[in-house]
């Protein structure tokens, strides 16, 4: 936060709307040190996010900062602000005086507010500032609407000493609107910081512009700066507060503070006695981030604890927090491929993805028991009892409904259960969500390896039939291949549902396959209902998805695939016209021409994590764009085979790699063969993060 400049500030923020800092982001200490600059530059700062109409912090994104707000309880829409008057529409044609106030009249202030000293007061009606005194910044009519800004409108402030124009710095701009009826903020899961109120003083003229303005840097002295400040004797006010401190109990003062791991010398002998486990080669280096580049095996020894974080990862999912469950996965698969029992927060805080945050979340649990199958996370508890959580998980396993669907069930329309939603709004479903509420309990249940392994060979026989494979001809070149990808290749005892790749060598038969082949079960009785049927990868000619074009949107999967649901014709009947009771499962059928069947293998295998940074990888390292269709060279578009047998010619390799061979590769090692295994391994290799087995790809 430092600023390298030797002369003090000398404009002020009284100009400044009622401004609430937001934790996204920041540590507690930044945090603090940002609200301190703020009241000290003459800033009206509130605590009180209701009151507030700018916010600053570190958010780029519209949704996040509207998110932010909701969980404020400030609840907004998209909206431009009023237009700012000039000075010649101002009343009897003078220069408008800037206001941080929102109301016209001194009876609007709050009686505790008009009660401040007038040589600390921070109320709206005095934080007024000419134009002789610095530049002119006009403001908005706020009355009714919020302004949040970048960090970086503050700190550009702070680098050229005035107030600089915000509009470039606007992240989002809203107005106020009543909280819809029975709806709730997002609870707010972030760890709450605990503030360190200190006393107003004079414009710092230290060498750093930010970090001495707030010249009480340790607790100990932020704690003796405010004690100096309070009187001898309890009065009925403050003698010194920020705007919006009206000495309310905050919402979140209520909550329990989170337990920090607090070392001991006796842990400091264990490490010296014991010293830590040396890190593993995929922690360090330029590829520590990228779990694609590593081994996470589908067993982890910190498996309990990797739990608890899970069910926190779920609710930021639950609660629209994108960016925590981005940072939640993040961690989870840095600590699933972690060989080691954990037994210290230091072994945590040396792993990519893994801070402070979750070492104190580790050391809480590791405290609270002696034995993993016992020990929690107090955070994990309350989301368990959550009512609004379990409402919410009860949607969203409904199929066909996500988590800003099930919010919305629950929330706006007031839904309680399944039978609301059958009684209330049965015909306002999507067919897809009226047949996951219908069969609900029943794709609940997991499907044992057993029976996905029967799943896949009715299938295989169905392609077979479609396609007219001759008997003799099962085995070979010219069959059809049937792979099972999801969580039965990465090893999972009990999957949630089928998912199976098909592909042939000859790109005529691909192509419509997937048609045919849905057809045929149904007429046999497999398929009772067909959820989805795209032909998205025939339309293109089986092409390569392109870089740029009119077929964005379709994400990371764009192969013809069918998903539908799954049920046994073949049962006993007692009686006549006695109803099929054998159990509904979800089912995917992908098809993939031969010439990327690696691509489809690969990206319909791994775990949500290994996927995502696949992606990123090839992207920042390769300049590649990768897609279970193929793989397209980001400058040109051009598409690469990485999938082919490999030429034996080293100058054709270097043609392939861009003068880029693969560490350990020349043109005499590569394997011509021409299974779908060969070519997953020779893309993965090409690629650049090198092969792994499907089991050691469950980052979750």
């Amino acid at each position: 936060m430092g600023v390298s400049s030797q002369e003090p500030l000398t404009f002020d923020l009284k100009s400044l709307p009622p401004v609430f800092v937001l934790q996204s982001h920041l540590q507690s200490d930044d945090l603090h040190k940002w609200e301190d600059l703020i009241f000290k530059l003459g800033g009206s700062l509130t605590y009180n996010a209701t009151e507030a109409r700018v916010f600053i912090g570190k958010v780029s994104q519209k949704k996040r900062a509207a998110f932010d707000l909701r969980a404020k309880e400030v609840w907004t829409e998209e909206s431009d602000l009023p237009e700012v008057k000039s000075p010649e529409e101002s009343e009897g044609g003078e220069p408008p005086r800037k206001k941080a106030r929102l109301e016209g009249s001194e009876h609007d202030v709050k009686p505790e507010q008009r009660r401040e000293s007038s040589s600390s007061s921070t109320t709206l009606s005095e934080a007024t500032v000419s134009d002789t005194q610095q530049p002119h910044l006009s403001w908005p009519d706020l009355t009714n609407h919020v302004l949040v800004l970048k960090l970086a409108w503050l700190e550009s402030c702070i680098k050229q000493d005035h107030l600089v124009p915000y509009k470039p710095f606007v992240v989002y701009t809203a107005k106020i609107i009543a909280a819809p009826q029975d709806e709730k903020p997002p609870k707010a899961l972030a760890d709450t910081a605990s503030y360190v109120k200190t006393s107003p003083s004079a414009v710092p003229t230290s060498s750093s512009r930010v970090s001495n303005v707030t010249s009480c840097t340790s607790i100990l002295e932020r704690a003796k700066a405010e004690a100096a400040t309070l009187p001898s004797t309890p009065t009925s006010y403050p003698t010194r507060r920020r705007y919006g401190d009206h000495g309310q109990t905050s919402p979140q003062s209520t909550k329990h503070p989170p337990k920090l791991h607090r070392t001991t010398t006796s842990e400091f002998e264990d490490l010296a006695a014991n010293p830590l486990p040396p890190l593993p080669d995929w922690a360090t280096g330029p590829n520590a981030a990228y779990s694609c580049c590593r081994s996470t095996p589908m067993h982890s020894p910190n498996a309990a604890f990797i739990e608890q974080l899970s069910k926190i990862k779920e609710a930021r999912l639950l609660t629209l927090d994108d960016i925590g469950v981005r940072a939640y996965s993040s961690s989870i698969a840095s600590l699933s491929a972690y060989p080691h029992k954990i037994r210290h927060p230091e072994e945590i805080t040396r792993l990519p993805a893994c801070e402070s945050k979750i070492a104190t979340l580790w050391s809480e649990w590791f405290a609270s028991a002696e034995d993993d199958t016992d020990r929690h996370i107090q955070n994990v508890i309350d989301l368990d009892n959550d009512a609004d959580l379990q409402h919410l998980k009860l949607f969203w396993n409904i199929w066909g409904v996500g988590p800003e669907t099930a919010r919305k069930f629950y929330f706006e329309r007031g839904w309680k259960d399944l039978d609301d939603v059958v009684e209330f709004g049965w015909a306002s479903l999507t067919r897809v969500q009226q047949i996951g509420v219908k069969y609900y309990d029943e794709f609940i249940e997991k499907i044992p390896r057993a029976e996905v392994e029967v799943i896949s060979d009715v299938i295989t026989r169905h392609a077979r039939l479609v396609l007219d494979i001759k008997p003799e001809q099962e085995g070979t070149n010219e069959d059809v291949d049937c792979v099972i990808v999801g969580g039965y290749r990465r090893g999972k005892d009990l999957c949630g549902d089928v998912d199976v790749v098909l592909s042939h060598r000859d790109e005529n038969k691909t192509a419509n396959l997937v048609v045919d082949i849905v057809r045929s079960l149904e007429g046999e009785g497999w398929i009772t209902h067909t959820l989805t049927l795209n032909t998205t990868s025939t339309d293109r000619g089986q092409a390569t998805l392109p870089y740029h074009g009119s077929h964005r949107g379709h994400g990371f999967d764009s192969l013809d695939k069918a998903l539908c649901v799954w049920q046994d014709p073949n049962f006993e009947a007692t009686e006549e016209g006695a109803k099929n009771p054998n159990i509904h499962r979800r089912v995917d059928i992908i098809i993939s021409s031969w010439r990327t069947v690696g691509c489809a293998v690969l990206g319909w295998s791994g775990g949500t994590t290994f996927q995502r940074d696949i992606r990123q990888f090839v992207a920042k390292t390769r300049g590649l764009k990768f897609d279970s269709s193929g793989v397209r060279d980001r400058g040109n578009g051009l598409v690469l085979d990485l999938e082919a047998a490999r030429p034996k010619r080293k100058d054709a390799i270097n043609e392939i790699y861009k003068g880029k061979i693969p560490e350990g590769k020349d043109g005499d090692e590569w394997d011509d063969g021409d299974t779908w295994q060969d070519r997953e391994r020779r893309l993965m290799d090409g690629l650049g993060f090198g092969y792994r087995d499907p089991r050691e790809r469950c980052t979750g």
